[in-house]
């Protein structure tokens, strides 16, 4: 099982981006699509993942006023602990190559990128009715 993560290049994969994050944000964890699907409205870069061919993975990120944010990580619930996320973080890292980054993460998920570098600053808030921490990676 190779895990195989690219920049997103086309609206084709693109649209697969959104059919993960469609399944994990919107059907899973009942987050309006109001609020999910906000891609019109943000410059970002994309990432899919790939196991066997298969998309299986996406995330994002942006650059805002206080560095670049980190954002949208979803991994199919079939795929998840075999070290798709983790792949996902790693790849965008290295991609980057920078300080400055931080990302809002769901508080069930702190302790998956805390061994990343991350760490917890400030308090819990809620975004979408779903606590969060901000942490950031310097």
């Amino acid at each position: 099982m190779a895990i195989k993560i690219k920049c997103v290049s086309s609206l084709e994969e693109h649209r697969n981006c959104l059919s993960i994050r469609k399944k994990v944000f919107i059907e899973e964890q009942g987050i309006s699509e109001d609020i999910e699907l906000d891609d019109h409205k943000v410059n970002t870069t994309n990432f899919l993942a790939l196991l066997n061919e298969d998309c299986v993975g996406t995330a994002r990120y942006r650059v805002t006023n206080n560095g670049i944010k980190l954002e949208r990580f979803a991994v199919l619930k079939t795929f998840r602990n075999l070290g798709v996320g983790k792949a996902l973080v790693e790849f965008i890292l290295d991609t980057l190559n920078q300080d400055d980054i931080y990302l809002h993460a769901q508080e069930s998920v702190v302790d998956f990128y805390t061994p990343l570098g991350f760490k917890k600053i400030g308090k819990r808030f809620f975004e979408a009715d779903i606590p969060h921490w901000k942490m950031i990676r310097k």
